[in-house]
């Protein structure tokens, strides 16, 4: 049996699911495709759900800032509670060589326009006293905030379908039909969806979504570990903590790989979130294995160490389980990919948004919907073109 729709979206995660909200939102008759069993099984059920503003850099902060915006209003939008908290984040230091760092960063967050402070030691242990000695300093930023990650995901998705849009999950998309530099439909293990405009929001996964069209998408799996706690009272102060080191391994992949401390080449810094639950969530790591979703113990040492380094008191603590999923890394330039392409015409790419998915999500949506129904963005997203991959 065939299908028809205005825009099939492939990938069933947070950002096809905002995009897909957005869409039907304007009028656009959708049908989301996922060959997984449901939602959100990509990189949008295996992150914490922080949205770090303050680590940010142009062009993508402009992004951050406009989702946040989005975020305040969320819940009452879909009518849906997506957990957020304008908590604010905390990037600290443990060693006197991250100081000039954190001094740097404020500097260059500031001149960004964000509202950030540089505390002390002393006084983030006075603020919260779970934080150890080894605590010089950090950086403080209140526009940061946490969500539920899957809250966000299913809010999107039952919007989206109390506007008309459809979702067909453990649906396999086998090829995209082309005719005369035109996308005219998606095929599926089942069936075959009439349609003019494909949205590639599949993720680690976008690559083979490509290649269907004959595009060399530049995304590769990035594997993250993470780690869960039982359930503790909540933090007074600060549900966000990230490790300055964070810096670096999120943003400087090559200053990373070259270094000569283990931790590094694996990409372990600290990003430390306590839900409402009260479980914390401790990370993160960062590393190239394919599609290998196991979690190792060499990985998960490093990410317990440099824990209590922050906060001792967790040696004290039981993790109650550890899993790995997969970040969608724009290997080229880190930056994600938000784009029409040139050929054929009716095929969007919205992937390589790395971890910072959940963040950049609302704005993300919004964008694409705009490019779609609109042929043009509230903002510039030259930046983010596909077309800067041409010629490599």
């Amino acid at each position: 049996m065939n299908k028809n729709a205005d825009v099939v979206i492939t990938g069933a995660g947070i950002i096809g699911c905002a995009i897909a909200y957005f869409l039907a939102k304007e009028g656009s008759k959708v049908i989301v495709v996922d060959r997984k069993p449901g939602l959100g099984f990509g990189a949008s059920g295996a992150n914490q759900g922080g949205c770090p503003v303050q680590l940010f850099e142009p062009p993508v902060l402009a992004l951050a800032v406009e989702s946040m915006k989005l975020y305040q209003s969320l819940s009452d939008e879909l009518g849906y509670g997506v957990e957020y908290d304008n908590s604010g984040s905390l990037l600290c230091g443990v060693d006197e060589a991250q100081y000039p760092v954190l001094k740097r960063h404020a500097q260059r967050v500031s001149e960004s326009g964000l509202d950030v402070r540089l505390i002390g030691g002393d006084e983030i242990r006075k603020l919260e006293p779970i934080f150890g000695e080894d605590v010089i300093a950090g950086v403080e930023d209140l526009s940061s905030a946490v969500v539920n990650p899957f809250k966000v995901t299913y809010g999107f998705a039952l919007a989206a379908k109390k506007q008309g849009a459809e979702f067909l999950v453990a649906t396999e998309v086998r090829g995209i039909e082309v005719e005369q530099g035109k996308v005219t439909s998606v095929v599926t293990a089942g069936e075959k969806i009439k349609t003019e405009t494909v949205v590639n929001a599949a993720g680690a996964w976008s690559p083979e979504i490509g290649n269907m069209v004959g595009l060399t998408i530049p995304v590769r799996p990035q594997r993250g570990q993470i780690m869960v706690s039982e359930p503790l009272p909540l933090n007074r102060k600060w549900r966000y903590v990230l490790d300055a080191d964070y810096l670096t391994t999120a943003f400087d992949k090559e200053k990373a790989e070259k270094s000569g401390d283990v931790r590094l080449k694996l990409g372990v810094a600290g990003s430390y979130i306590q839900g409402k639950s009260g479980n914390w969530t401790i990370a993160s790591s960062r590393d190239f294995a394919g599609y290998d979703t196991r979690v190792t113990i060499q990985t998960l040492s490093h990410i317990s160490a440099r824990v209590l380094k922050f906060m001792p008191k967790f040696k004290e603590v039981n993790f109650i389980r550890a899993f790995a999923g997969f970040r969608p890394f724009c290997h080229a330039d880190g930056l994600p990919i938000l784009s029409k392409v040139a050929e054929p015409a009716g095929f969007i790419i919205a992937t390589g948004h790395a971890g910072e998915g959940v963040t950049l999500a609302p704005i993300t949506g919004k964008l694409i919907a705009e490019l779609i129904t609109r042929g043009k963005t509230s903002m510039p997203i030259d930046a983010f073109a596909f077309s800067r991959f041409q010629g490599q």
